[in-house]
């Protein structure tokens, strides 16, 4: 684990609570934040593999193959907003 995961955790956290806040709905804010990070690793993923424009399918999509760092930057965000969530 490195500092970027938990900047991610806090950046999710920080949407869920916005969200959260204005819409009086934190499982609102848990999937918002669950999409800006999901969209972020798989657009790094693209980019990895080479030029989007030219990959098959859904392979950006192989978590898998995705290094540890990107899987915890996806995955550390997506608990944390999900224990909120519940416990909210």
């Amino acid at each position: 684990m490195n500092q970027t995961n938990f900047e991610h955790l806090g950046i999710a956290l920080a949407f869920q609570f916005i969200l959260g806040y204005l819409t009086g709905n934190y499982w609102i804010g848990a999937a918002f934040a669950i999409g800006v990070f999901g969209g972020r690793e798989h657009a790094q993923r693209e980019y990895k593999i080479g030029d989007p424009s030219k990959l098959i399918g859904y392979e950006a999509l192989d978590f898998w193959r995705w290094s540890l760092d990107s899987k915890l930057d996806l995955m550390l965000p997506v608990a944390g907003v999900f224990t909120v969530a519940f416990i909210v």
